[in-house]
């Protein structure tokens, strides 16, 4: 049947691609970290040759993508298969570049060592996010910046789990029941990872986190996006309303769920 093949494609796992699954996305990763730094550098110093970690790289494609950027590029992952796969993906790419196995509570890098962490779909699947933001903190230079986006509580639409219209909208206990039942008895639902998503995350929840950690500035994803140069005509012009305008950005954050920020030390 092709329904069920498109629905593990469509929700299948970062960590859970093969090589040749992970290769193909190369050129599409590339062209996704430079809009990254893009909305980056509006805000934040980030020269080439700057230190960029990938919190949870999964086969390492975003941190080839930073290398290859101009960037001094590391990466750190928790599921041995996808470090195993990522071996051969920087082989292939013909670079040197180590992606550690490690968690984003307990990360394996002295202090101050990063001008930039990059952390895409990850935050919602870990287990303590408040010491994930710490530790990101104690390794970031003074004026660095952690780039992150995951899932929001307010969001219509999300990607982390098939057939559960609205899921953003339940209650957390009963989201953290049925992603533990369907890593268990229906891991398509979930991209067959053993780690499905744990946490819907409300904005301002996450804004006066980072705040209380000592982040001195937090930029949302509205005006990254709006000064990034990144969009043209009709989108640059509701991206930039929902920058200045909260009632236009609630419901963008609503519309398009997920979250993203920039938060500065």
């Amino acid at each position: 049947m092709i329904f069920p093949a498109l629905m593990a494609r469509k929700f299948q796992a970062t960590e859970s691609r093969d090589l040749e699954a992970a290769s193909e996305r190369l050129p599409e990763t590339e062209a996704f970290i430079q809009r990254c730094v893009a909305r980056v550098r509006p805000f934040m110093e980030l020269p080439a040759g700057a230190s960029v970690l990938d919190l949870g790289a999964a086969q390492g494609a975003s941190a080839i993508a930073y290398h290859r950027a101009g960037f001094i590029s590391h990466g750190v992952e928790p599921f041995e298969p996808a470090i195993t796969v990522s071996r051969e993906l920087i082989g292939r790419a013909g670079i040197e570049l180590e992606i550690r196995h490690g968690f984003g509570e307990a990360l394996p890098y002295a202090d101050s060592s990063f001008d930039l962490v990059h952390a895409y779909s990850v935050m919602e699947h870990v287990d303590d996010p408040w010491q994930v933001f710490r530790e990101v903190y104690r390794t970031l230079r003074p004026g660095g910046g952690f780039l992150f986006s995951t899932t929001s509580s307010l969001g219509l639409r999300q990607n982390e789990i098939g057939r559960f219209p609205l899921f953003a909208w339940y209650p957390p206990r009963a989201q953290r029941a049925i992603m533990e039942w369907a890593a268990r008895e229906r891991p398509a639902l979930v991209g067959y990872t053993d780690r499905p998503a744990v946490h819907w995350f409300k904005h301002r929840q996450v804004q006066l986190a980072l705040a209380a950690i000592g982040y001195r500035k937090i930029v949302d994803r509205w005006e990254m996006r709006s000064q990034s140069g990144e969009l043209t005509g009709t989108r640059k012009l509701v991206i930039g309303m929902a920058a200045r305008n909260s009632v236009v950005r609630l419901a963008a954050d609503v519309l398009l769920g997920g979250l993203e920020y920039l938060a500065i030390k």
